[in-house]
């Protein structure tokens, strides 16, 4: 494919120089970069848990988490009687929580309530598509979120704020493995937690802190920890009373107390005896725990037994042993489920069918409104004898007499000649538009009718052609029946009353076109269908109107947005689909296929043409890498690499199942960009592209030259599972904008850096407006 220097002449020759350039300073061979790699995995958090590395605590990274999101699974997360999620997973969701909180909540908001709304609901839905959790545990998500965030907070102002204060330099930015909260949002935080109030507060809160007395040693275990491993050594089914929960958190290794709990912990075990022998009265929350510490309960959460525990359940609860389930009857119960699982099936599937049925009438209905016209319904019920046609509807008179039938039958030769005779007048009810009938001046309205300007229409009325400015109407009604016709129609038609269910000729400057009601009525009905959309908290404002059009007509018609792409986008003609479900993922974030990276991918195709730069970049289309192990795909893309000239970079979006990445082929480099913050290897892609490079030397007579394949680990890292596709098309939007083309120096070490929310906002609209010009 050439030489890297001194070919090309472009308008981006200057990026190819700056490229050689930067190989030349940064002469590190593919085995330095694996050293670097290693050293950097080395500190890689592969687990749902944070690591220790000289004292310094990483950053989680969730790394299984996410490489199970992005293969469409969950973890399936189970609770304790009071609602608090139990079991190993609760780590992995609560460290999950936190991670959403620390890099999708921006730090420069003052408090937890001021988040926005839609902001939460984000975070609820990404927690939803992660783990299988109940419905009702949003609140404890979102209150967990909060206090994560807030911690967050509280120590990047200890560890980062305080100890600098004064010295501008140190806080000029965020701290290195921080820097996903971004500069701006830095810059905003530091100035709120420099300010005499805030210090002022802090302060206060400090001294307040100083004052607790009982300090548990539960560490992440929790209090949900400690009463799965109390339940192991007391028998099935016996409730633990809190008081006894509160005592073993403030136990050391060694079985002893804190000096300070020592006392309160001997007024439990007097206060625990003399229950067991009925001594003790418990009434509500005051019960042994509250008469220990001799304090009231506080109304908002419940000492002892872990956070986000309503009291207002807790001490309501029946304190009952529960009952043991045995394996037979938890069998017998699945079935039971299962068969009204398949009975709610076939009830959800005959509610479909009716409910499709209804969407075809209501289609029909649009349709009738949007045209004007009444829908054709086929003449049902009607039967042939002999040569006449009847109905059986009544059982009365002619409709049975067939011979009183027979006595109408017409002589069909002297028909015919009449018929061709007759003016062809449409009913008003087809072509019609009502309107108001004036005669000398347009005030002095005599009559209402209706107008018939269609092109079709006969200009001759009652054999007399009509003159210039007139158009033919209808005398549906007169309101002066004695006013004179503005052209009579012999002695017949002199009147407006004559001229009552007729068809005259007015002139057009005296008609008064009234607003055609089914247009009106029409467009209350889109209008009451936009309205009606609700709009899904993921959709950028700017695109409502398209997310909005894609919920009802879209949906109600079946109409997918198309357009024929030319060959000089992929190599190929393309015929571009975009149905209605990939328009309603795109702009609720869901995840998207390859229509939608294609329309992105031409989108940037018309930017290149406008920048004359159509020789630096160049497309494969997606749909082309589907099961690239076909016989089909190496010579496709060998006929690719042959368009333009030798050193163009092309670029391909590949899915091996439920994931996009990025391939780059620039000469003889084959880059891996792997949105997954830990990239895997796709061998049968990576054989099909290597192969399909060497095949292009080998026709080009450059045998000697070896394909080298690269990962680029440093690209930003999505956090969830739904996100590869936006992150595909934002790494291609970073490339062809970078003048200097360094994305494989500056991707090259390994980092976890990711996208803000706006950033990929930004390619989701450009998608959006490109779809919106071909409606």
């Amino acid at each position: 494919m050439g030489s890297k220097k001194g070919i090309r002449k472009s308008p981006r020759g200057k990026k190819l120089k700056r490229k050689a350039d930067l190989e030349t300073s940064h002469p590190e061979t593919d085995e330095v970069l694996e050293e670097k790699e290693e050293s950097v995995s080395a500190n890689t958090i592969t687990s749902t848990e944070s690591v220790k590395t000289r004292g310094k605590r990483n950053v989680v990274a969730l790394y299984k988490v996410l490489v199970k999101k992005a293969l469409g699974k969950k973890f399936k997360v189970s609770y304790t009687e009071t609602g608090n999620p139990n079991g190993r997973i609760r780590h992995t969701l609560q460290s999950y929580i936190g991670m959403l909180a620390r890099t999708k909540v921006p730090i420069n908001i003052v408090s937890w309530p001021e988040v926005d709304g839609d902001l939460k609901d984000k975070l609820w839905l990404d927690v939803q598509e992660t783990f299988k959790v109940a419905p009702e545990s949003k609140k404890l998500v979102l209150t967990s979120a909060g206090t994560k965030w807030r911690a967050f907070k509280t120590m990047l102002t200890r560890k980062y704020v305080l100890p600098y204060l004064g010295k501008k330099k140190k806080l000029r930015k965020p701290p290195s493995q921080y820097n996903f909260v971004g500069r701006e949002p830095w810059k905003d935080f530091v100035k709120e937690r420099t300010t005499e109030k805030f210090l002022q507060l802090h302060n206060e809160q400090s001294e307040r802190v100083k004052k607790r007395k009982y300090h548990h040693r539960l560490s992440r275990k929790g209090y949900i920890g400690l009463e799965e491993e109390l339940r192991k050594t007391l028998p099935e089914g016996e409730v633990i009373d809190r008081a006894i929960m509160w005592k073993k958190a403030r136990q050391r290794k060694d079985g002893d107390i804190d000096e300070e709990a020592r006392g309160v912990a001997t007024k439990i075990d007097d206060l625990l005896e003399k229950k067991s022998k009925g001594e003790l009265e418990i009434s509500g929350n005051s019960d042994v725990l509250s008469q220990a510490l001799e304090t009231p309960e506080h109304s908002g959460r419940v000492r002892g037994v872990g956070g986000f525990v309503n009291p207002s359940t807790y001490f309501k609860m029946p304190k009952q042993k529960r009952i043991r389930i045995t394996k037979a009857e938890l069998l017998a119960r699945d079935r039971e489920r299962d068969r009204e699982l398949e009975e709610t099936k076939k009830m959800l599937a005959a509610q479909q069918a009716r409910t499709e049925e209804l969407l075809h009438k209501k289609i029909a209905q649009l349709e009738a409104l949007i045209t004007g016209k009444t829908p054709y319904t086929s003449p049902l019920n009607v039967h042939v004898v002999g040569e006449n046609t009847i109905s059986p509807i009544s059982d009365k008179g002619s409709f049975q007499d067939i011979r009183r039938n027979t006595s109408n039958i017409l002589d069909e030769p002297k028909v015919k000649q009449e018929v061709d005779d007759c003016e062809v007048v449409p009913p008003p009810t087809e072509m019609g538009g009502t309107c108001e009938l004036a005669v000398d001046t347009i005030s002095n309205i005599v009559a209402f009718g209706t107008v018939f300007d269609e092109e079709d229409v006969s200009r001759v009325i009652h054999g007399v052609p009509m003159k210039e400015g007139c158009v033919r109407v209808s005398v549906d009604g007169a309101i002066q029946e004695e006013a004179r016709l503005p052209f009579p129609v012999g002695d017949e038609m002199e009147l407006v009353g004559q001229a009552v269910g007729s068809h005259v000729a007015w002139p057009e400057e005296l008609v008064i076109r009234r607003v055609n009601k089914k247009k009106k009525r029409k467009m209350d009905f889109v209008k009451q269908l936009f309205d009606k959309a609700e709009l899904n908290p993921f959709v950028p404002k700017r695109c409502k109107l398209l997310y909005k059009h894609a919920k009802t007509i879209m949906s109600q018609t079946n109409e997918s947005i198309r357009t024929m792409l030319d060959d000089s986008v992929f190599g190929v003609q393309k015929q571009l689909f975009i149905l209605t479900e990939n328009v309603i993922d795109l702009l609720e974030m869901n995840k998207i296929g390859q229509g939608v990276i294609a329309a992105y991918m031409a989108n940037l195709h018309e930017t290149l043409r406008e920048r004359d730069e159509l020789d630096t970049f160049g497309f494969i289309d997606p749909a082309a890498t589907y099961m690239c192990e076909r016989s089909e795909f190496v010579p496709y893309l060998v006929n690719r690499l042959k368009e333009g000239k030798g050193d163009r970079i092309f670029l391909m979006a590949y899915n091996p199942g439920e994931h996009w990445i990025l391939t780059i082929i620039w000469e003889d480099e084959i880059y891996i960009v792997d949105p997954l913050p830990k990239p895997v290897h796709y061998k049968p892609w990576e054989n099909a592209v290597i192969n399909a490079v060497k095949t292009y030397n080998a026709e080009k007579g450059r045998v000697t030259k070896v394909p080298k394949l690269k990962l680029l680990p440093g690209a930003p890292k999505q956090p969830g599972g739904v996100e590869c596709g936006y992150y595909v098309m934002r790494y291609m939007k970073d490339i062809i904008n970078d003048d200097t083309l360094s994305f494989s120096t500056k991707w090259a070490v390994k980092d976890r850096k990711g996208y803000t929310q706006q950033q990929l906002d930004e390619v989701r609209i450009e998608v959006a407006d490109y779809l919106q010009t071909l409606l």
